[in-house]
């Protein structure tokens, strides 16, 4: 005689449930420690009696979120002109985003100037930068965040910006 509490998890940002943790336990105080943040989790209490099992009790809880774990990756630069380019990059993993992210941070610089550019929405991967130098190179780090916090920075890129063609040419003598 006695009791089994078994639990099945899933992250919220998983369609399917294919991944689930499951874990059994028959002692008291009861700790799942193994259980990936912003997840729902089922959890079932059953009575054991002899060989018979008996459905107690069923209930549900969602793990709480913690800060972005993954960078965004593959960061690409696009519509590259003197003055304007193009950044954007791939949605973070479902295992790194331990929450729904709310944004991101785009961190550009050059040898003489730095910003940081501030992406609300989590579908928003994508930033034309302007009133760019012609013919400099830029460095691009990009971060996302939730309500928790801010994840690990991307890799460094660099892209150069298109050099502007040559004036018109005056005062030529012959």
């Amino acid at each position: 005689n006695g009791y089994s509490i078994t639990r099945q998890c899933r992250r919220l940002c998983e369609e399917q449930s294919d991944n689930i943790t499951e874990g059994t336990s028959s002692s008291s105080p009861l700790v799942f420690s193994d259980v990936n943040p912003d997840s729902y989790c089922t959890i079932s209490l059953n009575g054991l009696y002899g060989d018979d099992v008996h459905a107690l009790a069923n209930g549900f809880t969602t793990t709480l979120s913690t800060e972005p774990t993954s960078p965004p990756e593959n960061i690409i630069f696009s519509a590259i002109e003197t003055t304007v380019m193009t950044v954007s990059w791939d949605e973070l993993p479902c295992s790194g985003r331990n929450g729904p992210i709310t944004g991101y941070l785009l961190y550009y610089t050059n040898t003489t100037f730095s910003d940081t550019i501030n992406i609300t929405g989590r579908e928003n991967r994508s930033y034309t930068l302007t009133e760019l130098i012609q013919y400099t190179n830029y460095t691009v780090t990009v971060s996302a965040y939730n309500d928790v916090g801010t994840g690990p920075s991307s890799d460094n890129r660099t892209q150069l910006t298109e050099q502007a063609a040559p004036g018109v040419v005056s005062n030529l003598m012959s």
